[in-house]
């Protein structure tokens, strides 16, 4: 649109003129009525910027160069429109959506030149301060002649301005005193909020940056932190000011604040990312193609050779199954959570870094850099909100909508680490600190990795033993896969052929290239960029439905895992839970096929998945024990800790109410529990505070 010159600015009658005719031809006339009615729950006309261009093309490019001045008058239209008009049509309220691209600005591309005019940005909500009345027309009593003076306020500025001199007796500010009249003023609702950078917006690793944003009257309330907005308003800026010996010492660098107008939610996922025409016939071109999950998953980090498997169940994790909302109001989450443990050196944390950054919405995290307060929320005390507390957004929030990648999770604290149980789960995230309880959305998937306990897996243990995780935190993850490094001369020399090959194509091509600017070759089919949108047009459009079919593949691969468990003495095989990771994976794999149902193909695919699941957590020659995961106590485990305590309540009635541990390895020798197997056990009800120390060398059983 070509820039307005300010002199050519319309008489304000005649900008009065040109609203009404524009609001007559939107036949908008009867919804100012309906808005009027309803004063002061509704107080807001919206309008999308297309009609008003539609009706006046030079109204609209005024509209964007000085949005304040032509919105008073449109807001004058609205009046004139209302016959008999009352005291609640000064309240009414004119507020613009959809601004074209050229008002569009992200948050680090705004600069000087956007003062003052109308501007549309967009981002996630990363603080918002309460709702507080904020004064509009101060009045002042001027303590020498009694009389009062009206100070309109500066709607942006945090700072009271007060009367020069006072019109009456004509004494300055210097020569008397003016007192303000709090309950002769007028107040209206306030709010601030932070908006930030969406985080796939953000390439090299840069870091994002926020714009206040002034809310008011009907649009306070409205938002939380995590919610992802365009917010429509005018820029303004606001000169910094510090205090001083001498008095304010004022800044020649001002602060940027956007006075919101309107506000625009993005309800949809994934709906910021634009798809040409030409890229969605390519990809329904896909659609119901039975190899195309077979092709997303070569495009997942080609380079890193091998871990197909591991693959395969994050390209399922990347389309997600299908959220379910029950008429009690439960819901059944759709994403898939997924926990890596590995040996050093299997490419775990490339893995992750390649998919953060080919996901939409990817946002990444060490868990040697993450706390509790980071990855969910934190109450802040900041001078934002005028030294108030203030909730202040974490990872798994800001992560809503998109899928949130931990890596290094063992090697967080046990207190950070408890905060992500309610999220996996329920997937939000409940605050109660300094005053302030609130309940913020963190629908995402989880991925994450870790390390073994003791550096490199036992194949002979229990793969729970060996991650230095809680069961409970464990149990939440849909799929928990070991990589593991074994020593094999075939698999060795193909996989140093193809990591030498790469380091050969890296030499030959330029460097400074990010996962998106990949380009596609031979071994992966779809390049990055297309692959994100081919996730995100699959998640925006595609619903699946469970066939018949599917259904029983699902219910018979449920029914025969579990009669495993049928014997006597035998451990649970699987529980409800990987049911519904298996209806989840099922869905999933259709989503990528852009399949409104699911195929017995598919569930083939999610039950073949959690197979090879519960295949790596049971060692060789034990049976499959899916309580190793839940409560990190396996059966047989179980059952021996039985005969350990009832051999120790032997021996202590017997040993005079005490017993010794050589006693006790000895009598367990005898029932086949190994000296090394009796110290782990023991240790063990020791540290549960089951077994206490007597007198030096002999122990009691605490409940006897």
């Amino acid at each position: 649109m070509a820039a307005v010159n300010a002199r050519a600015l319309p008489a304000p009658p005649e900008l009065t003129g040109r609203w009404v005719q524009v609001i007559e031809e939107a036949e908008l006339r009867p919804r100012i009525l309906e808005v009027a009615d309803r004063f002061p729950e509704e107080r807001a006309l919206e309008i999308p910027f297309s009609r008003i261009e539609e009706a006046d093309t030079a109204l609209a490019d005024l509209l964007l160069e000085r949005p304040e001045e032509v919105l008073l008058h449109g807001a004058r239209a609205m009046r004139e429109l209302i016959p008999m008009a009352g005291d609640e049509a000064e309240g009414l309220r004119l507020r613009v959506t959809g601004l074209p691209t050229t008002a569009r600005r992200s948050i680090r591309a705004v600069r000087e030149s956007d003062l003052q005019r109308f501007l549309a940005v967009e981002g996630i909500v990363r603080k918002a301060t309460e709702v507080r009345p904020q004064i509009r027309d101060a009045v002042f009593s001027c303590l020498a002649c009694r009389s009062e003076i009206h100070e309109l306020q500066d709607e942006g500025s945090p700072i009271l301005r007060e009367p020069l001199e006072c019109p009456s007796c004509g004494k300055p500010a210097g020569r008397t005193r003016f007192r303000l009249l709090p309950e002769r003023s007028t107040y209206i609702d306030a709010q601030r909020i932070e908006v930030q950078e969406n985080p796939e917006s953000l390439k090299g690793g840069a870091h994002p940056q926020g714009l206040t944003v002034l809310l008011t009257e009907d649009l306070t309330g409205r938002v939380i932190p995590g919610n992802r907005v365009v917010v429509n308003g005018v820029l303004k800026s606001l000169q910094r000011a510090s205090a001083s010996r001498t008095g304010v010492l004022r800044s020649t660098t001002f602060d940027l604040m956007l006075l919101g107008n309107s506000l625009e939610y993005q309800q949809q996922e994934y709906e910021e990312i634009e798809i040409p025409e030409e890229d969605e016939r390519l990809i329904l071109k896909y659609r119901g193609d039975p190899r195309v999950v077979d092709q997303i998953v070569l495009s997942l980090a080609p380079t890193i050779k091998g871990m197909e498997d591991e693959k395969e169940a994050i390209a399922l994790q990347l389309f997600g199954g299908v959220e379910k909302r029950h008429a009690d109001g439960i819901r059944l989450r759709g994403d898939i959570h997924i926990l890596l443990v590995g040996d050093p050196g299997t490419a775990k944390s490339q893995l992750l870094r390649y998919v953060a950054d080919v996901a939409p919405r990817g946002i990444y995290t060490s868990g040697k850099g993450a706390t509790a307060a980071g990855l969910t929320a934190a109450a802040v005390k900041d001078d934002f909100a005028g030294g108030r507390w203030v909730l202040e957004a974490g990872m798994l929030v800001l992560a809503d909508g998109g899928i949130a990648i931990v890596d290094e999770l063992d090697k967080m604290t046990p207190e950070d680490r408890s905060a992500m149980h309610e999220a996996l789960e329920q997937q939000t995230v409940s605050i109660a600190k300094a005053g302030i309880t609130a309940t913020l959305n963190a629908r995402c998937p989880v991925l994450a990795a870790a390390n073994p306990k003791w550096g490199r897996f036992n194949r002979e243990k229990f793969i729970a033993e060996q991650i230095d995780l809680p069961p409970t935190l464990l149990s939440r993850f849909d799929v928990i896969y070991s990589i593991q490094d074994r020593p094999d001369q075939s698999r060795d020399r193909l996989l140093a052929s193809q990591i030498l090959q790469s380091h050969q194509e890296g030499e030959a091509s330029p460097t400074g290239l990010t996962a998106s600017d990949t380009p596609p070759s031979a071994m992966a089919p779809f390049s990055p960029d297309f692959l994100r949108k081919y996730i995100a047009y699959a998640r925006r459009t595609v619903r699946p439905v469970l066939s018949n079919e599917a259904l029983r593949t699902l219910e018979d691969f449920y029914v025969k895992t579990r009669s495993r468990g049928e014997e006597p003495n035998s451990p649970v095989p699987i529980t409800a839970r990987q049911l519904e990771a298996l209806v989840r994976l099922s869905e999933a794999a259709a989503r990528a096929r852009l399949s409104m149902v699911v195929s017995v193909e598919d569930a083939t695919r999610a039950t073949r998945i959690v197979q090879r699941f519960l295949d790596r957590i049971t060692p060789p020659n034990e049976k499959l024990d899916i309580d190793v995961v839940t409560t990190g106590v396996s059966h047989s485990q179980r059952e021996r800790i039985d005969l350990l305590q009832d051999l120790m309540r032997k021996l202590q009635e017997s040993g005079g109410g005490a017993f010794g541990l050589e006693e006790l390895r000895s009598e367990a020798a005898k029932h086949g529990i190994a000296e090394g197997r009796v110290d782990t056990l023991f240790g063990m009800l020791r540290g549960q505070g089951e077994v206490m120390e007597l007198r030096p060398g002999r122990w009691q059983l605490v409940r006897f």
